[in-house]
């Protein structure tokens, strides 16, 4: 009764004794083989470095649940479109978050800006307005005070304001007596109730800077209770648990096919979306691609350890011959090998780690806004349990054929081919052969890659900006009483003539810069290109007929004269805005490019008159279409242009939706000097003496503004051809130890060949032969794989072809030269080998 315990445990104990004493044989082996040893392990290191790190950020990015309860329950409600990311009405939010029975809760916030004024001056800040309800909805609590009441998100309802904690440290110093006083947001006093701690950074979409930003309760203006078409508004909802997406999209759908028509006669539809999915989507994609060529490159890395082994094992023939001779079994001889590939892939991963720290440092100084969530990278256990998959997985791969070919080996046979040599035929050299083929293949899919994102990089550095980018420095300007766009309303007209902020104080301030030293011309621009200002608006074409299910719609921008100048943007057709087109004089409009061919096609759209929404929009008067501007990249180099209106920026009625859209909330000037000046501490001393209270933001050159919007394919080029060049490193390697152990393993029969009377350049010729049979076998293989998978990267192309001749030819013939150089040094070997001494040595 008491023998069979002490069986029990005494085969574990036997398992980890073998275990150890095969882990130690193998570092002694080894030690024998320092350089073989290196190689592989810094070829492992490089490869798993990298996924461990790109793994790291899927996992961060995409992964890991948002910082909220039940994140995996938590919906964004937008419109029913492609994308189904946009904003709605206040009304739509009302019905849904009243009569949903699937959400344990409804809330809504909007993204907007606002001015916090402090005894250091103005300073802009992300300022959203959430309802009461969201913050206890994504189960935060507040690190000082409390959130908001169902009063203080009613009409009319108390001014209250919640403070983020690094707004609280920075700019309140972090004044523990905080809450209960009052602040100035946009020239308006509100009393603190509560500060949030660092760790909440809601919205999302915000970045970095919502970390520094205050919230506002959401009140309803009369203009939100009255128009459904009125959207500025975010939807958020709690699903209650085991309900699906598609269970609180039926329930959506059957709810909008009760709500009322829009003022365009479209039924209302909305589309609901897992909130983690809104802000991943658009890097998603991206992430992935990147991973798919680590994992490209990290089998390369396999195969060249692999390699590596089996020539080591060749080597080793004898050796395995004589232990199994003596009694040692196949899976003895297996087990030690595969011990040896598995010291070799622990080692790679340990160094590897430390690579992937080196990536995440790099990773975290990419520019505010690169990557979503970027803060919240860092290694998890979640990846220290894929860092263990990966030891397993290289271990198999690089150590498994090794293995499997000392397994089958005869040993009579290894004993045997002592005084003969093995030639290319043996299975060995095939093996080899074919890994090095192999790597090619997988290169030649990330060179391909690479290829196509140098030609698309290439094509939006040669693409039409539509403007100048030497010495133009853009800033944006924030008055104090800073409107804010999610309480737009147009204002009632008591007859009396109302001063605009554009005559009172841009205009002064535009004299003031452009007699400044150095500065060449200067303009107002609300949403100058790449900036990221996007308002939208409907209009009519007066005297055209109305389609009822398409209403013309453009970007809408307020300009000051000088704007065309100062950007060197070309004028097509007409005049451009200029300082007579004030609000005493007729109403005038210039349009872009792309509106007058998308709605005046075949027609001249001068003189032509357009509404821009009369009294729903308090844009009374019609205006006059006097130029064509020739079209600017809008948001994106490469990226469609967008039809625009620009009206001169005293010509809109302070009465109007627009006023406060485009001249009282966020404004851009765009300052062109004659050399590289920087310009940012002039513009504050301009302000602070003609408009004290403003915050000035953003200071930036317009080609830092193009640089900071290609970045994205620039990283992508630079990370595919890092890949791409590290492959080719492991190529060169692959191929040259191959055609080395070739020459190495036939030097006898190269020995006879001479005697025989074969030429050395014959014999370098037989080398270069076997090293162009292995580059043009993968060579063919990677380019059948790179034409199979040749849609998958399209999304990521400008101007170019998936399946582009040209970078194929490149490709293929950067290749050939690889190959054949890395081939060059085995063949003057080959041809260097004296007849007689190889002879004499076999």
């Amino acid at each position: 009764m008491r023998t069979a315990p002490t069986r029990v445990t005494a085969a574990p104990r036997f398992l980890m004794q073998t275990l150890f004493h095969d882990l130690s044989f193998a570092l002694r082996q080894l030690r024998k083989t320092p350089g073989l040893a290196v190689l592989a392990i810094v070829t492992l290191a490089l490869g798993v470095g990298a996924n461990t790190a790109i793994f790291t950020v899927i996992e961060s990015v995409l992964l890991r649940p948002l910082p909220y309860p039940h994140s995996d329950r938590l919906l964004y409600i937008g419109p029913g479109d492609s994308t189904g990311f946009g904003a709605t009405s206040w009304l739509n939010y009302r019905d849904i978050r009243d009569q949903s029975r699937l959400s344990e809760s409804v809330a809504s916030y909007s993204e907007d800006v606002g001015v916090i004024e402090n005894q250091g001056g103005s300073e802009s800040v992300v300022a959203s307005k959430i309802t009461a309800n969201l913050i206890p909805m994504l189960g935060a609590h507040p690190l000082l005070g409390r959130t908001f009441t169902a009063a203080e998100g009613e009409t009319g309802g108390p001014a209250a304001v919640l403070l983020s904690e690094g707004l609280w440290r920075q700019t309140f110093h972090a004044d523990p007596a905080i809450v209960g006083k009052s602040v100035k947001v946009s020239s308006n006093l509100y009393t603190v109730v509560g500060v949030m701690p660092g760790s909440f950074h809601f919205p999302e979409q915000g970045g970095p800077d919502a970390s520094k930003g205050a919230w506002l309760p959401l009140q309803p203006t009369a203009e939100m209770l009255k128009d459904r078409g009125y959207h500025f508004l975010n939807v958020l909802a709690a699903l209650r648990p085991d309900v699906s997406v598609a269970q609180a999209q039926h329930e959506l759908d059957t709810l909008a096919s009760h709500f009322p028509v829009t003022k365009d006669g479209f039924p209302a539809t909305f589309r609901a979306t897992l909130y983690q999915q809104v802000l991943t989507g658009p890097v998603r994609p991206v992430l992935y691609a990147l991973f798919a060529a680590l994992a490209l490159v990290l089998l390369i890395a396999c195969a060249n350890v692999s390699n590596l082994l089996i020539a080591r094992c060749l080597g080793r023939q004898q050796e395995f011959a004589v232990r199994a001779a003596l009694g040692a079994g196949r899976a003895r001889l297996v087990r030690q090998l595969l011990s040896e590939g598995m010291v070799l892939s622990l080692l790679g991963c340990v160094v590897g780690i430390v690579f992937a720290e080196l990536a995440m440092l790099a990773v975290r100084k990419l520019p505010p806004g690169t990557i979503p969530r970027a803060d919240s990278i860092a290694i998890h256990w979640t990846v220290v349990l894929a860092l263990a998959a990966i030891a397993i997985l290289t271990t198999m791969l690089s150590s498994l054929l090794p293995a499997l070919l000392v397994a089958r080996a005869n040993p009579q046979a290894a004993l045997q081919a002592a005084s003969r040599g093995i030639g290319s035929r043996s299975v060995s050299g095939k093996l080899s052969g074919w890994l090095v083929a192999g790597e090619v293949a997988l290169s030649t899919l990330l060179l391909v890659g690479t290829g196509l994102l140098f030609h698309t990089l290439w094509n939006l550095q040669q693409s039409r900006l539509g403007f100048d980018t030497a010495h133009i420095t853009t800033f944006v300007a924030m008055p104090a009483d800073s409107a804010g766009f999610s309480s737009m309303a147009v204002s009632e007209d008591d007859g009396s003539a109302r001063p605009s902020v554009a005559t009172l104080t841009y205009q002064p301030v535009l004299e003031l810069i452009r007699h400044l030293p150095g500065v060449q011309s200067a303009a107002l621009a609300t949403s100058p290109p790449l900036s990221g200002m996007d308002v939208g608006t409907s209009f009519e074409i007066l005297g055209q007929a109305k389609d009822p299910k398409s209403k013309p719609g453009a970007r809408i921008s307020a300009l000051s004269e000088d704007y065309a100048r100062t950007l060197g943007t070309p004028i097509l057709r007409g005049r451009m805005i200029d300082n007579t087109d004030t609000a005493t004089s007729p109403f005038v409009v210039v349009i872009n490019d792309t509106l007058a061919r998308k709605y005046f096609a075949g027609k001249d759209p001068l003189q032509q008159r357009i509404d821009l929404g009369g009294k729903d929009t308090g844009m009374i008067k019609p205006y006059t279409i006097v130029g064509v501007l020739a079209d600017q990249v809008d948001h994106s180099v490469g990226g469609d242009v967008q039809p625009l209106i620009m009206v001169p920026q005293q010509q809109i009625p302070p009465t109007s939706l627009f006023y406060q859209a485009l001249l009282k909330t966020m404004i851009s000037f765009v300052v062109k000097t004659r050399g590289a000046i920087p310009v940012a501490q002039e513009m504050r001393s301009v302000f602070h003496q003609a408009a004290p209270g403003f915050a000035l933001d953003q200071f930036q050159t317009m080609q830092e503004a193009v640089d900071s919007n290609t970045f994205s394919q620039r990283l992508g080029l630079y990370l595919v051809g890092s890949f791409a060049g590290l492959a080719i490193a492991m190529v060169i390697a692959g191929l040259y130890g191959v055609l080395s152990q070739l020459v190495s393993y036939r030097r006898r029969e190269i020995g006879v060949r001479m005697a025989l009377g074969a030429t050395r350049l014959s014999v370098a010729q037989l080398i270069l032969r076997q090293g162009s049979i292995l580059i043009g076998a993968g060579l063919g293989v990677g380019l059948i794989l790179a034409f199979a998978m040749a849609h998958f990267i399209k999304s990521f192309l400008y101007q170019v072809q998936p399946l582009d001749a040209w970078t194929y030819l490149a490709v293929a013939v950067t290749l050939l030269i690889i190959g054949l150089i890395a081939a060059l040094i085995p063949a003057r070997r080959a041809a260097s080998i004296q007849p007689m001494e190889a002879l004499r040595t076999e």
